[in-house]
């Protein structure tokens, strides 16, 4: 009996995200993603159109996983420090790690790639949800988004200059801090 269409799409989505994260996306070609989804390339073809297409799902899939690892642990936590601190470190680290144990997969977080601004753009919005409400009551003239955009675009940053995962996330630590003080909050 045949797979339903949605779980064939998930079957080639999965095995691209395995593929990507290993190789990225210069060295991945589309019979990579098909021999790891144990499907032929054409019947992924019928799947995805292109390379560009089963990328931008497995970067969403991704994107997608992350958010609700990040929602689940900061419903947990108590304080905006905590949460954004939690928030950060978990998405920004994440990226760090793949690279530094795959090198290859630095492109997955190339914003040529629309699928990967749109990554950005989404966790923009998760940090700027985190400290709207702070901002507004330390009547902080700044958007929340355009803070938010500093601190993720800031991580960005640390990751050309972090000596390791270890460094990555202290230094992360570090700019968290220093966004929740200047908006009055306790770190």
């Amino acid at each position: 009996m045949s797979r339903p269409r949605a779980a064939k799409e998930e079957l080639a989505v999965e095995a691209a995200t395995k593929v990507f994260s290993r190789y990225g996306y210069a060295r991945t070609t589309m019979g990579d993603i098909a021999e790891q989804a144990g499907i032929s390339r054409p019947a992924l073809y019928l799947l995805f159109p292109d390379k560009d297409a089963v990328f931008a799902a497995a970067i969403r899939r991704m994107d997608e996983q992350k958010h609700r690892e990040i929602q689940a642990a900061v419903a947990r936590l108590d304080g905006l420090h905590a949460k954004l601190l939690h928030a950060c470190k978990s998405w920004g680290s994440h990226g760090f790690d793949l690279i530094e144990a795959h090198p290859d997969s630095a492109d997955l977080f190339d914003l040529r790639f629309p699928a990967v601004r749109k990554v950005y753009d989404n966790f923009q919005a998760v940090v700027a949800d985190l400290i709207r409400e702070q901002v507004r009551s330390a009547s902080i003239t700044e958007e929340p988004e355009a803070l938010a955009r500093c601190l993720v675009f800031g991580m960005r940053g640390l990751r050309e200059t972090a000596r390791n995962g270890k460094d990555m996330r202290r230094l992360i630590a570090v700019q968290v801090t220093m966004l929740v003080r200047s908006i009055g909050g306790h770190a």
